[in-house]
């Protein structure tokens, strides 16, 4: 169990620093989006260290998360609203980045309580990731002059798809996983969801490095 917990917990989460480090030396090549996204590294990088911090001094992390959840869906949608921006779609998009906060809030008032875990918001979150990942794809046009591989957004909206989609089972069916399952699944649940992260920050430092003058 000690080695999971290393992987889920250290190795993991440092993978971050990965697409962080490249986004920063290429940070004057990318267009308005892919700094978005760099934001949203930021503060999940900065998320994950403080929920550390307060797990290591028994502090409930719960709240960080109620917090986070909104502004990380907020930053991943503008994200979307700016590579979208064009299409009839982004219309949506904006809405929603105005509703998540208001469903958050909400969720935290009457449902799930501030130390209590936000699965609902985190489903939500994930579903409308993957629904603009869908949107996304649904309105990429065919570049004859680039190849697949060499549109930046192609690898970091496939690392998105995959990791959120990962992210949606398993905060849709938490609670009957926690009842259904053994301690040792759940941990291993919660490993392969981190294995999925990792995958994600490696697509996103592919999509990045792709970003030329």
């Amino acid at each position: 169990m000690k080695h999971q917990y290393l992987f889920m917990n250290v190795i993991a989460p440092s993978i971050i620093l990965l697409p962080l480090l490249i986004a920063m030396i290429k940070l004057k090549l990318l267009p308005r989006e892919a700094r978005r996204l760099f934001v949203y590294l930021v503060v999940d990088a900065m998320v994950s260290v403080t929920s550390s911090v307060l797990a290591r001094y028994n502090v409930p992390n719960t709240p960080l998360y109620h917090l986070a959840t909104i502004v990380q869906t907020v930053l991943i949608l503008y994200f979307f609203y700016l590579v979208l921006q064009k299409k009839a779609v982004s219309v949506f998009v904006k809405w929603a980045m105005f509703l998540f906060p208001v469903t958050g809030i909400a969720n935290s008032i009457w449902l799930q309580p501030m130390l209590e875990f936000n699965s609902y918001t985190l489903s939500l979150q994930s579903l409308m990731i993957i629904l603009c990942s869908f949107f996304y794809w649904w309105h990429q046009e065919d570049d004859a002059e680039l190849k697949w591989a060499a549109i930046p957004l192609n690898w970091i909206v496939s690392g998105l798809l995959l990791y959120f989609s990962s992210s949606f089972l398993l905060f849709t069916f938490s609670n009957a996983a926690l009842t259904y399952l053994s301690v040792e699944n759940f941990a291993l649940m919660w490993n392969v969801h981190a294995a999925l992260s990792i995958i994600m920050y490696v697509l996103m430092s592919i999509g990045f490095s792709k970003y030329e003058r």
